[in-house]
């Protein structure tokens, strides 16, 4: 396997498990996520992120790797658990290179 899909999806699954101090450390200032219902900057993400009550369990399936000189796209099957509810979604994120590693870009949801 490609040894950035290893390391993007590793911060993929600290996200799925994190809270907003994870999402403050690694969004792009200039950031954009797209869930269901909401596009958020990263203020409002981390926010969200903050008031979730976050997932019981995650699943990350394998993921499609699109990789540019500075950005990197990973695309994946995700399906996390809440008690008794489960979310399934294609995710997709968008990394550039910056000093200091990986910062994401751009996140999208788009639910089964």
């Amino acid at each position: 396997m490609d040894p950035i899909i290893d390391e993007l999806m590793t911060i993929e699954e600290v996200l799925a498990n994190g809270s907003g101090d994870d999402y403050a450390e690694v969004l792009h200032e200039d950031a954009v996520v797209v869930v269901p219902g909401a596009v958020l900057d990263k203020a409002g993400c981390v926010a969200a992120m903050d008031s979730s009550p976050g997932w019981d369990e995650v699943d990350l399936g394998d993921a499609r790797l699109v990789r540019s000189k500075d950005t990197a796209t990973v695309v994946y099957p995700f399906t996390g658990r809440r008690g008794q509810e489960t979310y399934t979604a294609t995710l997709a994120s968008t990394y550039v290179t910056a000093v200091g590693g990986w910062h994401l870009l751009v996140h999208q949801h788009t639910p089964e």
